[in-house]
């Protein structure tokens, strides 16, 4: 740590540098399992669903993607069988990304190497402090980019590391 005063030009720096940083890990884990991080943010929308269907529109909003880019994503999922695409019943002419089940497992397999690789980097860190300062700043950024606020989220307990779990 430094003992200057904090100031938002090299927070702003910094924190542009902490995303950076996280998305290359994520992408060296994705790259692991042959498959790429909007890959795995679609499916990691889909197993937090509780119906694990999505509109392609929700999906792009969710992963922050164009929705070329969402086309893109969705079709190598579906090549792989991760997900499949169905009928809207709520709008015939629509369609929603329904999770399969090993579309499931993959996930699941790819997000606990992606959270075993995010603890070695701040296992020694307060794990509380952290999460209730991330939480602030996602929802800052959020309101400011017109975002729903996912603050409270909570994601299914796929790997913990830390034992604390039920």
């Amino acid at each position: 740590m430094t003992d200057a005063p904090a100031d938002p030009t090299t927070l702003t720096l910094l924190l542009g540098r902490l995303a950076r940083l996280h998305e290359s890990a994520v992408g060296d884990v994705c790259a692991d399992h042959a498959t790429t991080p909007a890959e795995v943010r679609v499916l990691s929308l889909l197993v937090h669903r509780t119906d694990g269907a999505a509109s392609p529109s929700d999906i792009a909003t969710f992963v922050v993607q164009t929705s070329g880019g969402v086309t893109a994503t969705l079709r190598r999922l579906e090549t792989d069988g991760h997900i499949e695409r169905v009928r809207d019943p709520d709008d015939g002419r629509g369609r929603l990304v329904v999770l399969t089940d090993p579309g499931r497992a993959f996930h699941d397999r790819v997000l606990a190497a992606i959270v075993a690789r995010t603890m070695t980097a701040i296992g020694g860190l307060e794990l509380d402090a952290i999460d209730t300062t991330v939480r602030a700043l996602v929802g800052a950024f959020e309101a400011v980019e017109g975002f729903p606020s996912s603050t409270g989220f909570v994601a299914r307990a796929v790997f913990d590391p830390t034992g604390s779990a039920p």
